[in-house]
């Protein structure tokens, strides 16, 4: 599998995190530094965390498209009440999610992880966030592998409580402070909601990446992109399973 060389990762990773660290859209990157391989995509997503200093402290995942793979290092965690973003802006973009928080360490071995293996691993559900970014300007003209070198719309992760289970579908209220809620019927897009997780763990161990206890995996959104007002209080419920209340802040 080709690999991109060290220092084209590094030199495209640092021309991203110039952008991200000015809070500005990203033109895309020179043609010499856009990768043109999933693999050079995600050796640039890991190079950029490392750049910004920023943990990995967890991963989404998608189950993988003709276009390339659907996986993006996590480098923030947010909890409580304020959730707060990169950027200053007058409101932010969120998906809502459950999150599966591994209990255990999942080191990359040569035999692929079993289903039931990956599930032992998983010590919690917590419903959850995926915290929008939009790295690159709307007219950059930005193709998949270029947003998946950029995390894939991904700037952290919003923990919420620990549920019970991780229904297929949940009915999903929204309820933003001075607004009429709204009712969503929400739907994994995946007929298993772990389904992308298994592919995951499966795929990273392949390039000699592990997952660690204590790390969280969101797997796709049950409702979409939400637009939410900025310092506005939000409360989220998911049906019986459990709720979450937050204000959106820079």
């Amino acid at each position: 599998m080709h690999h991109a060389s060290e220092n084209t990762v590094q030199q495209a990773a640092a021309e991203l995190a110039r952008y991200r660290l000015a809070k500005q859209q990203a033109a895309v990157l020179p043609h010499e530094l856009r990768p043109a391989t999933s693999l050079a995509a995600i050796q640039i997503q890991l190079q950029l965390l490392h750049q910004l200093m920023q943990p990995v402290w967890g991963w989404k995942a998608g189950l993988p498209s003709e276009k390339g793979w659907v996986m993006a290092p996590i480098g923030r965690l947010e909890q409580g009440h304020q959730c707060r973003f990169e950027w200053p802006a007058s409101d932010y973009s969120i998906e809502p999610e459950f999150a599966f928080v591994l209990g255990q360490d999942l080191p990359p071995r040569d035999d692929p992880y079993s289903e039931a293996e990956i599930d032992a691993a998983v010590a919690a559900t917590h419903l959850a966030l995926e915290l929008i970014i939009r790295p690159y300007a709307s007219d950059a003209g930005a193709e998949f592998l270029d947003n998946l070198a950029a995390g894939l719309f991904n700037q952290g992760l919003y923990l919420g409580p620990e549920v019970a289970a991780s229904p297929v579908e949940v009915a999903l209220t929204l309820t933003v402070e001075g607004q009429a809620p709204q009712q969503f019927a929400g739907k994994h897009p995946n007929a298993d909601a772990k389904a992308p997780l298994y592919w995951l763990v499966n795929q990273l161990s392949q390039l000699g990446i592990g997952l660690f206890q204590g790390q969280a995996i969101i797997t796709g959104s049950y409702a979409g992109v939400w637009t939410i007002p900025a310092a506005t209080p939000v409360r989220i419920d998911y049906q019986q399973l459990g709720s979450m209340q937050l204000s959106l802040l820079p």
